[in-house]
């Protein structure tokens, strides 16, 4: 049997952990075994944007070691999280390596390890696409899909959320002006509040209007946006369900035993 290796992320972790059991689910309906490595932590995103590269570094070698050892895939249930590790990982680790004083050779083995693990992180909706069935009948219902900056721009990763939802009998509508900046980024979101809550605001907009033409929740493959979102339809007093990918294509493909459930069944909406 194909394994994979999951790679939650801390924001699943730490405040929606039911997305990484999803994912679980949504994994082995494929036929895989999934593998999640208790050991891991934050990829050093978090701490990377804030300009603290020493501790992000650290955060790196830790995620190298913990998933170096395996050939499998490592199925991230993040965008930019994903891309942190693709992207930024390699020169990350071999420049903090010289800037703490080691050999140029001990930084082009940390080079290596990350270029090596970097291949096979594959962002979830990346992964099932081209392995996901298409379910029969027309969409059970239409979701407004948000794709994150990260999924967009660095990953490339446009068509694939869209791709493996609509295999799954979902609608999607995007929204307006799909390719602004939601407004979460990490410590942006704090550090220039106003900025990000105006983005947040012009998002909502949008969405509110997509649920006036018919869609029904909020969906996204970047938990880091859709609690941005979720935090700030709360705040204006809104409600309406957010859900991440994993959730929704669990949703919608129901297990023996367990009993149907609908997408829009139990979602997360803000009160």
């Amino acid at each position: 049997m194909k394994k994979v290796r999951l790679f939650a992320t801390c924001l699943v972790d730490a405040f929606r952990p039911a997305v990484a059991i999803s994912a679980f689910h949504v994994l082995e309906d494929q036929g895989v075994h999934v593998d999640f490595p208790l050991e891991q932590t934050c990829c050093g995103q978090f701490a990377f944007n804030a300009g603290h590269h020493h501790e992000a570094a650290l955060l790196a070698q830790h995620f190298l070691e913990v998933f170096q050892n395996e050939d499998s895939d490592i199925v991230a249930l993040s965008g930019s999280c994903a891309a942190m590790v693709v992207h930024e990982y390699p020169r990350l680790v071999h420049d903090d390596v010289l800037a703490q004083g080691g050999l140029p050779s001990e930084a082009k083995d940390w080079e290596h390890r990350a270029i090596k693990v970097s291949e096979r992180v594959v962002e979830l909706s990346q992964w099932l696409s081209g392995r996901i069935d298409e379910a029969p009948g027309g969409p059970s219902s239409v979701m407004a899909l948000h794709q994150g900056c990260h999924m967009r721009r660095v990953l490339k990763a446009n068509a694939e959320p869209r791709e493996v939802l609509q295999k799954s009998g979902i609608g999607i509508m995007e929204l307006d002006d799909a390719d602004q900046c939601c407004g979460f980024g990490g410590t942006y979101s704090m550090t220039e509040w106003p900025v990000s809550t105006a983005l947040a605001d012009a998002k909502i907009r949008a969405l509110m209007k997509a649920q006036e033409q018919g869609a029904s929740a909020l969906t996204s493959a970047d938990l880091g946006c859709l609690l941005h979102l979720e935090g700030r339809l709360s705040r204006l007093k809104k409600a309406f369900p957010v859900l991440h990918l994993a959730e929704v294509l669990d949703r919608a493909n129901p297990r023996p035993g367990v009993g149907e459930r609908g997408v829009n069944d139990g979602g997360y909406t803000a009160e």
